[in-house]
């Protein structure tokens, strides 16, 4: 079964750290990720900004994986995504990039009781501000971290900017989803691979590759090629070259992304 990207509208349309013990686990059941915040246009009613965010759902979970850089925009999308802010479970932000985080005091001035996961790298005092809004701050350092049940972080990865990834385990591999993958989108599919273990059959998000070479970017599709990556999807900072350069070599295989997008691996 391919993976879709479905464009909805206001109306209804279907559409290396330690390694973590999995012993037990079962892959996850569906897999849907909508793109809640991106600076690639999509349907009527959706507003674009420079930043990103989505929501990942699995086995139950609601995940918001970062906050998009304005709580207003990413408000907007909920509402016309049909998305309760209040319905969310767990908030995991990729790094401390203001594109990645402007929309997490809005969000939890309507929705303080989640659990913020955060790179143990974060300043303090915006550590304090989650806590005094009310919700729970897990810090993750340089080991893989179970977020959930088949949901992972790769760990705070990088050294000038610290960053880290979700990584979900479904029925046809791992999901990894990226926020700016400034520690390289090669190293982040490696780390899911070996930590979490399994193939990688879809890396989604940003790939940091805006204003890069031609020749650079295809030594990245030839390096994810090497690694299994079965299907990719830049968006937010991977710039229009690397999304052409990216279609041309994936074809079927390569997923469309912006607002309001939804992509689901089925189970």
């Amino acid at each position: 079964m391919k993976v879709t990207a479905i464009l909805l509208s206001s109306l209804v349309i279907s559409c290396v750290g330690k390694e973590v013990e999995m012993a037990g686990e079962e892959s996850a059941g569906e897999v849907t990720i909508t793109v809640l915040y991106d600076n690639y246009p999509g349907g009527p009613g959706l507003e674009t900004g420079w930043g990103f965010s989505c929501l990942v759902q699995v086995d139950g979970m609601r995940v918001l994986f970062d906050t998009g850089g304005d709580w207003e925009v990413l408000s907007h999308n909920m509402d016309v995504l049909g998305v309760d802010p209040k319905s969310i479970d767990t908030v995991v932000l990729s790094h401390i990039h203001g594109d990645h985080t402007g929309g997490l005091r809005g969000f939890l001035g309507v929705n303080p009781e989640v659990t913020v996961w955060l790179p143990e790298s974060f300043p303090g005092n915006f550590k304090e501000f989650v806590r005094q809004a009310g919700a729970e701050v897990r810090e993750v350092g340089e080991d893989t971290a179970k977020v959930a049940p088949n949901v992972f972080t790769t760990g705070e990865m990088g050294t000038a900017i610290r960053e880290q990834s979700l990584v979900v385990r479904s029925a046809k591999g791992l999901v990894v989803v990226t926020g700016c993958a400034h520690p390289g989108v090669v190293n982040i599919a490696r780390r899911a691979k070996e930590t979490i273990g399994g193939d990688v059959y879809l890396v989604l998000g940003g790939f940091h590759l805006f204003g890069s070479s031609e020749g650079r970017i295809r030594s990245i599709i030839e390096d994810l090629r090497k690694l299994g990556v079965r299907k990719v999807g830049p968006c937010h900072c991977s710039g229009d070259s690397a999304r052409k350069l990216f279609r041309e070599a994936y074809g079927e295989d390569y997923v469309d992304v912006h607002v309001g997008a939804v992509v689901r691996i089925e189970a």
